[in-house]
C-alpha cells in the first residue's frame, strides 16, 4: 500500500491574526509580532476553505467533451472567533466603529456604524504536534458575518467568512510548514 502514514493531519491548534493590508510577515520560524493582532479563542469547529467558481463545457459533434472553461473562482476561509474583543469588534463591524472607555467611570461605549468595505492581511496558523502551518492571506476581507447568539443557552460567537483576493500575480494565499513529510515529494504537473 503506498502513502504515509505519518502525513495526514490533524490540526490540534490554530491561531488568526490579522494587520494592515501589506504589513510584513515574520519569518516562518519566528512569531508573529506587531502590527500583526490575534483575533483570540477560535471554536474548536475549526477553519473551513471554500471554492466557488463557474464552469463551461464545450462538446464536440456527438457529444464528446473537448473543453472546460473555469471562470469567476472566489475562496473563502470561515472560521468562528469566540472572544468578544476590540479585534472582533474591528473585523465584524469594520472601519468607522469605534470603542471608547470612560476612564473616571470604567464604562465602555461601542459605537457601531454601517459596515464599509476594507481590505486586510490574515494569516491562519495551524499546529499539529511540532507541525506548524502558517497561511498568509495578503489581501482578504471580512465579507459575511454569522448569527450572533445573545442567549443564557449558547455562547456568544462571530463566525468570519474571509474573501482571499488575488494579488497582482493572481496569488491568493502562501503557505509555509515544516512538515518534513513532504520533503522531496513533487506535485503532478501537467503535459506539456
Amino acid at each position: 500500500m503506498a502513502g504515509n502514514v505519518n502525513a495526514p493531519r490533524i490540526w490540534e491548534g490554530a491561531d488568526l491574526w490579522v494587520a494592515p493590508q501589506g504589513a510584513p510577515i515574520p519569518v516562518f520560524t519566528a512569531d508573529m509580532a506587531d502590527p500583526w493582532k490575534p483575533v483570540g479563542l477560535l471554536s474548536e469547529d475549526g477553519a473551513s476553505e471554500a471554492r466557488d467558481e463557474d464552469s463551461n463545457d464545450f462538446y464536440a459533434w456527438g457529444g464528446k467533451l473537448v473543453r472546460t472553461k473555469r471562470s469567476k473562482h472566489k475562496r473563502t476561509i470561515t472560521v468562528t472567533a469566540l472572544e468578544d474583543n476590540l479585534v472582533v469588534f474591528g473585523l465584524i463591524n469594520g472601519d468607522g466603529s469605534t470603542f471608547t472607555t470612560d476612564t473616571a467611570t470604567g464604562v465602555n461605549t461601542r459605537r457601531v456604524k454601517i459596515p464599509r468595505s476594507e481590505k486586510m492581511s490574515f494569516v491562519l496558523e495551524l499546529f499539529d504536534g511540532d507541525v506548524k502551518r502558517r497561511r498568509h492571506i495578503p489581501i482578504g476581507e471580512v465579507t459575511e458575518v454569522g448569527e450572533v447568539a445573545l442567549s443564557e443557552s449558547e455562547m456568544t460567537a462571530y463566525e468570519l467568512t474571509i474573501t482571499i483576493y488575488p494579488g497582482d500575480d493572481d496569488t491568493l494565499y502562501i503557505d509555509e510548514d515544516n512538515d518534513d513529510t513532504n520533503v522531496g515529494v513533487a506535485p503532478v504537473e501537467p503535459a506539456p
